[in-house]
Parts: C-alpha cells; structure tokens; sequence
C-alpha cells in the first residue's frame, strides 16, 4: 500500500470515528435519563454532575461549601418563587464562612439549593464550631437574603457545657445569637472543684 492511500485509509477511518461519537454524544445528550429509586420510584433529571463542590457567594465572598457527589436537576421542581431547585446527595462535608474563614462545618444527609433565592434547605444536618459546640436537627433551613439559619423541628445540641433541647430554632449568623424557641430545655454542667 502506497504511502497516499495509507494517509487516506488513516482520515476516513478517524472521521467515521469522530462522526460515530459526536452521534452517540448527540443521542445521548436528547435523552431523558431516569434514576430508580426504590421498587414503584423515579426521578427524572436533565442533568447529573459527580465530584462538585457547590458553594453559595455574596459581593465577592464565599458564604458557604458543599463538597458533594450527586446534583440533580428535576424538571418537574421549578417555580416562580424559588426558581429551579437542585438536589444536592451524597454530601462529604459543608462550610459556612465568615470573613474567608471557615465558621462552621456541617454534616448533612441531603440538601435543596434554590437558584433564585440561592436558599439551601438541609436535611439531617449536624452543626459544629471549633471548641466543639454542635446542634443537630432533621431540617434546617439557610436564608441569604436573612443570613439566617432556621429549623422549624426539634433541634438538640451541647454548646460549652449546656446541653439544648428546643422544638424550634433560628441563628442569625451576622450577629452570632441563636434564638430556641417552644418547649427549651437547658442543662448545665457546673465545674466542682
């Protein structure tokens, strides 16, 4: 075989190659994917991420970080208040900053970012601050426009030496209280000498 038609064997066989892929990425990019969930669900997303991190940022500054492992889009979860909503799983480790520091860190199960609002709403979430400080609740909810976070359940926790029990609770994180309203139960440890 000449050297002429070896070079043109080689550039057919590399465009029917390139034209088999860009139809199988075309085919695959039109589809409806379909997660199973248990035996009778279904999630149907348009788009799916691995190995993310989705962080939430205000006038330049980073305000919180998700190391996650899952996004998923749902079509059918998208609104006109809230915008579309991602569903963030398989969470390694969260962040809330201040001033570019790590503030506190959090556990979650699952959580719910919200594009137009940029809410997240947590769930099965654990808080903890250097020292050892933490509060677990099976929701809470961030606001950015109130730097709030807020969990409309039961909330419980150990922050020094005070254990907490509150049905609800709200952290305003710019001025660093925390409000534990409904049913409060404080028990502290006294140091005896």
């Amino acid at each position: 075989m000449t050297y002429f038609k070896r070079k043109w064997l080689i550039i057919l066989v590399a465009g029917i190659v390139l034209a088999l892929g860009a139809g199988a990425y075309w085919y695959f990019q039109s589809r409806d994917f379909v997660l199973p969930v248990g035996e009778d669900e279904e999630i149907h997303f348009h788009f799916r991420l691995g190995g993310n991190e989705v962080v939430g940022w205000s006038r330049g500054e980073m305000l919180w970080r998700i190391k996650v492992q899952t996004i998923i889009d749902p079509e059918e979860e998208r609104d006109r208040a809230n915008g579309e909503k991602l569903i963030l799983q398989d969470i390694e480790e969260g962040y809330f900053y201040r001033e570019g520091e790590v503030y506190i860190t959090f556990t979650v199960d699952e959580a719910h970012y919200f594009t137009r609002t940029e809410d997240l709403q947590l769930f099965g979430v654990r808080l903890e601050r250097p020292g050892g400080d933490w509060l677990k609740s099976d929701e809470m909810t961030y606001s950015k426009a109130d730097e709030t976070l807020h969990s409309p359940v039961k909330v419980i926790g150990k922050m020094g030496r005070t254990d907490i029990e509150a049905e609800q609770m709200t952290a305003l994180l710019d001025r660093e209280e925390i409000i534990f309203d409904g049913g409060v139960k404080m028990i502290h440890q006294l140091e005896v000498e």
